[in-house]
């Protein structure tokens, strides 16, 4: 019988992904990462997919854990301030986004981190420029794009005066405590940031 290594577990994991398979794909990488278990993109595929089906935890054990192995995954350090932002933890996701903050070198990441940045200080006054100029620039992820988006019109619609008959904002639109949009974690993102390559950088 045929022995695949961690190169061609790694692309199968990826067609997986693709396909909406999740248990193919996490089957795939723990193949690799039984073969190679330093291998940074594999963890951060897997913290994907966990992300996908809802084991937030495990997501963001699997993106420090990426991060650990490679600090400079960008895309990585990003998601995890939204991971963390997903459970209102936004001590731990200002931290996550001020250390991509200090180190981007993806001017569309960098900008997307300091409009979170002022989201969690409560000023999406603020955010919004942040978040224009990354999406201005952010041509090579169109999920994390539309994303952005979506983001943006939520930070435009909370700056909106709120209708006489409506001045409560329900607490299924926002953060009860800092007001922030409730979809702040977008995984469609994820997908666009990996490519055909044992990197996802």
């Amino acid at each position: 019988m045929m022995t695949l290594d961690a190169g061609e577990y790694f692309h199968l994991a990826l067609h997986a992904v693709r396909q909406n398979d999740h248990h193919a794909a996490l089957q795939y990488l723990k193949q690799v990462l039984a073969l190679e278990p330093d291998n940074a993109a594999a963890h951060y595929l897997m913290a994907a997919e966990h992300a996908e089906l809802g084991l937030f935890d495990r997501a963001i054990q699997g993106m420090e854990e990426a991060l650990a192995l490679r600090p400079d995954l960008e895309i990585a350090r990003f998601q995890l301030g939204l991971l963390h932002l997903q459970g209102n933890r936004t001590q731990q996701a200002s931290t996550a986004f001020q250390a991509l903050e200090s180190m981007a070198t993806d001017s569309a990441l960098l900008a997307f981190a300091r409009a979170y940045l002022a989201l969690i200080s409560d000023l999406p006054a603020e955010a919004v420029p942040w978040l224009e100029q990354g999406i201005a620039q952010c041509d090579n992820n169109p999920s994390l794009k539309a994303d952005m988006n979506r983001v943006l019109d939520s930070v435009r619609q909370k700056l909106e005066p709120a209708p006489a008959e409506s001045l409560t904002t329900s607490p299924e639109n926002t953060d009860p405590e800092k007001g922030l949009p409730a979809s702040v974690l977008f995984l469609g993102a994820y997908r666009d940031s990996l490519k055909d390559e044992n990197d996802p950088h």
